[in-house]
């Protein structure tokens, strides 16, 4: 049975056409039954927020984010040197990688909460802002107890300030989760504004303990938290009317979590799959071998900056559409502009490769270039499956993630192992492009058998999704004037 409007089974939904809706009566209306509940009235929409300009905010932010990680990045390994940075590491490696894994992807499910609504109710608000703080605090006080256990003997001496690191769980899942919200309801502005900020005031505090010559691991850890728990503040004040003008309610609390789970499976799988290489290669070559797939990977991986954007957009977007019909056709539009970004940016890195490896890490390198080269195949086509299986599970359909994703690291173990014993690390390179292919594969395939969608809509290569790109870019453009550039010329 089709799903109504309000996504109940049990309620008649009745489609009346408008030219017809004047000679209505009340005598003409078809009586329920009477065992049913009243038929809700639907919410009103809200106004559609400007895809170009939500494109050009979250460029800018995610463009601006990753500069000054580069930057920040040079200066700790330049400032702290080698064991200086490695000490860096310890202190906030296992906060930063259990944000990921512990936020049980309440940030998805908060943005589709509040892509079906005009005015974000308070007690939802509060709710978010609480769950994620309880959720924070919890493991937080875990990784606390767990740390002298976790750290060897030789390490020790940054218990201390790894866990005042910790502090860093909370502020950034209850961040990370009220930025749900923005995504949500279109707000992109104050989104890319919050994904930025933490990254450029962590580089103002690295500049400040440069010039103040107390540059050390402490230092550059206490700027981090600092940086983090500044955010954290301001997103608070955003939504401090909401927060403090209403009390959390257990069945919303419950309803997130649910949906967040749901979200939460297809993610492990995803990140398992992106993972599997690595566990692979430790295990199968020599250190040498794994030094040269690591520049190869952070070589292919750094395109992946330009598809976050259409993770963001794309999955508002698609959540925020009632008809499931018209939420499809969404995906499949800004399948397409991804689609084009990511074989534009793939394209781009395999051209300068050979240069990068040259200039960047030095001839010794080298052995790199096709295994490079491979993989920045592999991470165009994850790009492409990365927005496509958020974009499912916005539109409510997440199992296909989970089955994608498993058997893309069935391929992955199976093929990669004697591939690699074989031809070394290309020939593992080139079992991640296969997994990563069928994972995509089964992913169209469900949209096109399951769903009922033309296979030309997840073809990107023709007059109009190109003339819509290059509009996106356009717009992303103007943030900098370029336009005036080229009318004053």
């Amino acid at each position: 049975m089709a799903r109504n409007l309000t996504g109940n089974e049990n309620e008649i939904a009745i489609e009346i056409p408008m030219e017809n809706a004047g000679a209505l009566m009340e005598e003409n209306i078809i009586a329920a039954r009477s065992d049913l509940p009243p038929e809700p009235a639907p919410a009103p929409l809200r106004g559609r927020f400007s895809t170009r300009r939500a494109y050009a905010h979250t460029f800018t932010a995610s463009a601006a984010a990753r500069c000054l990680g580069v930057v920040s990045g040079v200066l700790a390994a330049r400032l702290l040197g080698p064991m200086g940075r490695g000490e860096l590491s310890v202190i906030v490696f296992l906060p930063m990688l259990l944000v990921p894994i512990g936020e049980l992807e309440l940030p998805r499910a908060l943005a589709f909460e509040t892509s079906r609504v005009d005015e974000i109710p308070r007690a939802l608000i509060a709710t978010s802002f609480w769950l994620g703080l309880f959720l924070g605090c919890i493991q937080a006080v875990i990784l606390a107890l767990a740390l002298p256990f976790y750290l060897p003997a030789d390490k020790l001496h940054l218990l201390g300030d790894s866990r005042w690191f910790v502090l860093y769980l909370p502020a950034t899942l209850v961040m990370t989760t009220m930025m749900g919200s923005d995504q949500g309801k279109g707000r992109f502005g104050r989104f890319s504004f919050l994904l930025a900020l933490p990254t450029a005031l962590y580089v103002t505090a690295v500049l400040a303990a440069w010039a103040g010559g107390f540059a050390s691991p402490r230092a550059f850890a206490a700027g981090w938290l600092i940086a983090t728990l500044i955010t954290f503040a301001v997103r608070i004040w955003m939504d401090w009317d909401g927060i403090s003008g209403a009390r959390p309610e257990w069945e919303i609390a419950l309803r997130l979590l649910r949906r967040g789970v749901g979200y939460y499976l297809p993610a492990v799988a995803g990140f398992g799959l992106a993972r599997a290489d690595m566990f692979l290669l430790v295990r199968l070559v020599p250190s040498e071998g794994v030094g040269l797939y690591a520049v190869a990977q952070a070589i292919a991986l750094g395109q992946l900056g330009a598809i976050n954007p259409f993770i963001y957009v794309s999955f508002s977007a698609v959540a925020g559409e009632i008809k499931p019909r018209q939420a499809l056709e969404t995906l499949a539009q800004h399948f397409r502009l991804a689609q084009l970004a990511a074989t534009a940016a793939g394209l781009l890195t395999a051209a300068v490769t050979p240069w990068v490896i040259r200039l960047m890490f030095g001839a010794q390198f080298s052995g790199a270039e096709s295994t490079a080269w491979l993989l920045t195949g592999a991470a165009t086509v994850w790009g492409m499956e990365q927005v496509l299986e958020f974009g499912l599970r916005a539109a409510e359909h997440t199992w296909p993630g989970i089955v994608s994703n498993l058997a893309g690291l069935v391929v992955l173990v199976g093929a990669g192992i004697p591939a690699c014993l074989h031809y070394g690390i290309a020939g593992l390179a080139a079992s991640v492009l296969a997994a990563q292919t069928l994972n995509l594969a089964i992913l169209i395939g469900f949209c096109i058998w399951r769903l009922n969608m033309p296979l030309r809509l997840f073809n990107a290569f023709h007059g109009d999704s190109i003339a819509q790109f290059a509009g996106e870019i356009a717009s992303f453009l103007r943030k900098f004037g370029f336009r005036e550039t080229r009318e004053n010329s």
